[in-house]
């Protein structure tokens, strides 16, 4: 059975993705930092659709928890077929007002994570000439609407890039650019 990871897992988007790939039959590994939520839903998940999954606990500002996604991704034993970078969120405050521990962390989420994440699971897809990575951008991506669009354009642009460098493989990789979704975000 194939084996999908979803970094924010445990609500909108990325439960939704879940949702979704556990239907297809996808074994499971969720990221997430909220541990009893992402406990729970992994446990609702393989009992509805009778699959396996594993929680990863991680905060992907953290770099030593980033790195035990990485270690995950890079799996030869286990290897992962669908990555799924969702995890996310935004700053309300202008960049004038904001602080820049947060700006510094809504990059470490939104830019450095995905491409880190991406990096570490293409050689085992590049192995086996297979593989999907979906990286969740945003509409806001082409606007110019502050740092949260900056980086979704970077995600948005990386994409394009990466399924056009991959265009001679089964490596299909795509942005999802959602307009307005309700969720906890």
């Amino acid at each position: 059975m194939a084996t999908a990871l979803v970094t924010g897992a445990t609500s909108g988007i990325g439960a939704a993705y879940a949702k979704l790939l556990a239907k297809e039959r996808y074994d499971l590994v969720l990221v997430a930092r909220d541990l009893p939520r992402l406990n729970a839903y992994a446990k609702e998940l393989s009992k509805t659709y009778k699959i396996k999954v594993e929680t990863l606990q991680a905060d992907l500002t953290k770099p030593a928890q980033l790195s035990k996604v990485e270690k995950r991704l890079s799996s030869k034993a286990k290897p992962i077929e669908v990555l799924i970078n969702n995890a996310g969120f935004g700053i309300k405050q202008s960049f004038a007002d904001s602080e820049i521990k947060k700006e510094q962390e809504l990059l470490d989420v939104l830019v450095t994570a995905p491409m880190r994440l991406t990096h570490a699971v293409l050689p085992q897809m590049l192995k086996r000439d297979n593989g999907v990575i979906v990286n969740v951008s945003s509409v806001a991506s082409w606007i110019a609407g502050g740092t949260y669009s900056a980086a979704k354009s970077y995600l948005t642009v990386f994409s394009e890039y990466l399924n056009t460098e991959l265009k001679r493989t089964n490596i299909k990789v795509s942005a999802l650019c959602p307009g307005f979704t309700r969720t906890e975000f």
